[in-house]
């Protein structure tokens, strides 16, 4: 007997049907909207973020540009290093990889098995690796290389305070990296890498946007050949004297260009003090003071003083005192022997907007408008703010701060005439292509004291070398000008600190025609700390070195011209040889004059045997060196441990030797 179902089941089962039918149907309709919608209205959206999915930013950095001297001699340059990492889960040929590393990178074999490890997902290796060895290593997959633009300095430690350096994330720390962080740095670009939705290497595309741009050149005034000469002979002086450190500046009077500034405290800290550390110069300030008087015809070099023996007190009950006593003196030989007592007596015949007025004009006070970035102006209070002994101190060098570049400047006035020059670091800046972007020609400030009066100031330099002093700064071939001082040091306070000085030299040559102007300034130099027994020397031994070396422009036809008359006479053309000087002076150099035009040489032969330097201080082996006409590098510190080439071998003059340290 056959069974019906209830006629109610039925009815059940056929509403489940519709309504699983319907869910479906709807289910289905929500699908087709939502593709609807993601397709016809969003699409736009999600295949733009699909595409920035699929690609990143890549940076493109700019190369900083290079910094040269003034004969394009590369100080700071930038060069190109590569990062690699591994991800080891993506490699195809571990074991090959591993030769690779081995191969090429010079990687231990034990690093090279650790870096490919697959249990490890990213794995960047120390260190950078060159063009080269990125070239040879390819781009197998796995490999992932990032660009670096590395900045490194080919002259070692010579001109860095000058130079400044670059920290590891690329900003600019000081020097001339920092003051024309601008012009170097370029702009750096990006471009866009992409790849396949699976994100494989192998299909990337990297796809330009902004391309960099990169740095200008900038070529300094400095000569890297003075520069590391100054370099050498002050580091000797602060060992030999002492000193907790110096400046030795090098200028072109004619045109205001540093050709060399070197600058060492102890800590190494870099830097130019010269240009940001004002102090008390003392007497080499003293032929401003004289200067004025003539300029404004207030006396004459002729003129006689009483030095009093020595000790003298003057109307307001200050006691001044001279190193030596004098009786009567000219006002030209109370400049040549420095008398204190001399000099003051002088001083109230200018009023005080003179005296001030002319120690303004001549620079300081104010800032020389160096490109650095910073410097210091020093001290030269208004005539308002004056005592009575006001105008005493400054007639002997105190009450007053000046930086030695602004001491610098004013000396080089007194050598070309009576101009104050602008300073300047920086001939020009040029682009990568070759292109002039910048020219910084020489600006006159403005005129001093008429070229009158400098020269009879300039006269009086000349005896202060010969027989005043800073005998200790002449040379026997060519005629010195200078000044000497030493100032007692202030502390924090303000005062005076028993027993701590400054010692200077700063003068020109030759004397005639200057070419140079030199300072060279030493803080705290222990045992004798005159300027006249421990700065003269140094600029003597400066002078010695330029004279003997090969390459510093120095204009050997004028000075010939500017030789002492004592010398042997100079023929019209054709070679002119000079017997080697006396001990102690200039060492053996030639000047050669043909077709009218001079230079000089060294001694015949360009071949020169390497001498035995071994155990000699590493100054004084640097000097010997440069007294042969090579440049030099030093490697290390002590001693002479070796150089290269090594003693007994030849060198051609002109030629660099490194001279390697025995520490490290």
């Amino acid at each position: 007997m056959s069974r019906t179902m209830p006629w109610d089941t039925e009815e059940r089962l056929r509403g489940r049907r519709r309504l699983l039918i319907g869910s479906i149907g709807i289910a289905a309709l929500l699908v087709i909207g939502r593709a609807v919608q993601l397709q016809g209205f969003e699409g736009d959206k999600w295949r733009a973020e699909a595409a920035e999915q699929q690609q990143a930013r890549v940076a493109l950095p700019a190369r900083r540009g290079a910094i040269l001297d003034r004969d394009g001699v590369p100080l700071a340059l930038t060069r190109e290093t590569f990062r690699l990492s591994l991800a080891p889960n993506e490699l195809v040929e571990r074991d090959e990889a591993v030769r690779s590393l081995i191969r090429v990178l010079k990687l231990p074999r034990a690093n090279a098995r650790r870096a490919t490890d697959p249990r490890r997902r990213w794995v960047v290796l120390p260190g950078s690796f060159t063009a080269d060895q990125r070239r040879t290593l390819g781009d197998p997959r796995g490999f992932h290389w990032e660009r670096k633009l590395q900045r490194f300095y080919p002259q070692g430690t010579v001109g860095k305070e000058v130079l400044g350096g670059i920290s590891g994330d690329g900003r600019a720390l000081g020097g001339m990296e920092q003051a024309l962080d601008s012009m170097l740095s370029g702009r750096d670009g990006f471009s866009i890498l992409r790849r396949d939705g699976r994100g494989r290497k192998e299909a990337s595309v990297a796809l330009p946007v902004a391309p960099a741009m990169d740095g200008g050149d900038v070529y300094l005034t400095i000569d890297f050949d003075l520069q590391e000469i100054a370099d050498a002979a002050l580091s000797e002086a602060i060992d030999s004297t002492g000193a907790k450190g110096g400046d030795l500046l090098l200028l072109d009077p004619r045109t205001g260009e540093i050709l060399a500034a070197v600058s060492k405290r102890q800590g190494g800290a870099l830097g130019v003090s010269a240009f940001i550390e004002p102090y008390e110069a003392g007497s080499t300030l003293k032929p401003f003071f004289v200067s004025t008087l003539l300029a404004t015809g207030r006396a004459n070099l002729g003129e006689q003083v009483n030095g009093e023996n020595g000790s003298w007190t003057d109307p307001m009950g200050r006691v001044h005192t001279d190193v030596h006593p004098y009786g009567w003196l000219t006002l030209r030989d109370a400049l040549r022997v420095s008398s204190n007592i001399g000099l003051v007596k002088f001083a109230p015949r200018l009023t005080p907007a003179q005296q001030f007025g002319v120690l303004r004009d001549f620079g300081f006070g104010t800032p020389t408008g160096i490109e650095y970035p910073t410097e210091s102006s020093g001290r030269l209070p208004r005539p308002d703010r004056w005592s009575k002994m006001t105008p005493a101190s400054l007639a002997t060098g105190y009450e007053l701060s000046v930086t030695p570049l602004q001491l610098a400047l004013a000396y080089s006035a007194l050598a070309n005439g009576g101009t104050l020059m602008e300073p300047r670091l920086v001939r020009e800046v040029r682009g990568r292509n070759g292109q002039t972007l910048e020219r910084h020609d020489p600006r006159e400030v403005r005129r001093v004291i008429p070229a009158s009066v400098a020269h009879q100031i300039r006269d009086v330099l000349v005896s202060v070398v010969e027989d005043g002093t800073a005998t200790r700064a002449s040379l026997s071939t060519f005629e010195v000008a200078g000044k000497t001082g030493t100032a007692r040091r202030t502390g924090a306070s303000g005062r005076y600190i028993a027993g701590e000085y400054n010692a200077t030299f700063v003068g020109f040559f030759p004397a005639r025609d200057p070419q140079l102007t030199i300072l060279v300034r030493l803080d705290r130099p222990s045992g004798d700390y005159y300027g006249g027994l421990t700065a003269a020397p140094v600029t003597r031994e400066t002078l010695q070195a330029i004279l003997a070396a090969r390459s510093p422009g120095l204009d050997r036809r004028s000075l010939l011209a500017t030789r002492l008359p004592s010398q042997t006479p100079l023929a019209a053309a054709g070679p002119v040889r000079e017997d080697a000087p006396p001990a102690g002076s200039e060492g053996v150099y030639v000047f050669v004059q043909t077709d009218g035009v001079a230079r000089r040489e060294p001694p015949p032969g360009g071949a020169v045997p390497m001498p035995e330097l071994a155990g000699l201080p590493l100054r004084d082996a640097a000097r010997r060196l440069h007294a042969l006409g090579m440049h030099v590098r030093v490697r290390g510190t002590g001693s002479v441990a070796g150089t290269q080439p090594a003693a007994g071998q030849t060198a051609t003059r002109g030629d660099t030797v490194v001279i390697n340290g025995g520490g490290r």
